[in-house]
């Protein structure tokens, strides 16, 4: 009779544990969706250096000007999640609900880049004037051009994050393009004897030329943002200071073909590349 009755106990804990994880993805999924009128998403890590002992947390975060919330993980919302190595490259599986929502265990030594990759969302814009107001903050006038002022933009976006950490390793490398839009890293910003940080904005493989950066970064008194535009070859370089937090955002935007806008019910698509470090 006991050993009946540890054995129920027993199943009524698991049974609460499974109902307290189904609300809090409810919680996560219902009340906690992403503002979709915020700019960036980005990946920060609590520490850029990590340590091989230790459970690496990263936060995927979303916001304005380098300013945000972090969420939890939501599946659903993943298209691709992988870290990747001089000689590795390793899939991520993290649990709905997971806060940070990236947590891995990291055996491998040296340089790393997390790259994370969303589905499209739908967004429906407040009104004209927000549109506006995002092509000229993005430089988008030319690419956008003429456009029906008396209806309100839909959009589909996708977003694709990565960022760059280390156990101080020296086993830097420059990743192969694979996304439909990234920037990739040409030099390593935890080379202390480097003052310029360079990279290379891609997409579909392509380099992307005399495109639209920006820089925002942050240390423990200030904020600071500053505007650069790749060169012919798609490379652009930055002069980055230490004990600053940087992110780097661009934005691609294209005007939805006839059988897309029906399909996805989107007047545009954009597409959304951030890169985060720690100088």
């Amino acid at each position: 009779m006991k050993n009946n009755k540890n054995t129920n106990i027993l199943k009524n804990i698991h049974l609460l544990n499974q109902i307290f994880y189904f609300f809090v993805v409810l919680l996560l999924t219902n009340f906690l969706k992403p503002n979709v009128h915020a700019h960036e998403l980005w990946l920060e890590p609590i520490n850029f250096k990590f340590d091989n002992k230790k459970l690496l947390k990263i936060n995927i975060n979303i916001g304005q000007n380098f300013a945000g919330s972090p969420f939890g993980y939501y599946d659903p919302n993943k298209k691709k999640l992988y870290i990747e190595n001089k000689n590795n490259v390793k899939n991520l599986t993290p649990r709905n609900g997971d806060f940070p929502a990236i947590q891995a265990l990291i055996l491998d030594k040296g340089f790393h880049i997390l790259n994370y990759e969303t589905n499209y969302e739908f967004l429906k814009y407040e009104s004209v004037e927000k549109f506006e107001d995002f092509l000229k903050e993005q430089n988008l006038q030319s690419a956008a051009g003429k456009f029906d002022t008396n209806k309100i933009p839909t959009e589909s976006y996708r977003r694709f994050a990565k960022t760059l950490i280390t156990d101080g390793g020296n086993n830097f490398f420059i990743q192969k393009p694979k996304l439909d839009f990234e920037i990739i890293p040409l030099t390593s910003p935890y080379n202390l004897q480097e003052e310029l940080f360079e990279f290379q904005l891609f997409e579909k493989g392509n380099p992307l030329k005399n495109w639209q950066i920006t820089i925002f970064s942050r240390d423990e008194e200030n904020n600071y943002k500053e505007i650069v535009k790749t060169n012919s070859n798609g490379v652009g370089r930055i002069k980055i200071f230490d004990n600053r937090t940087y992110l780097l955002s661009a934005v691609k935007l294209d005007k939805a073909n006839y059988l897309e806008k029906i399909k996805y019910k989107s007047d545009w698509f954009s597409l959304w590349a951030s890169l985060t470090f720690k100088k």
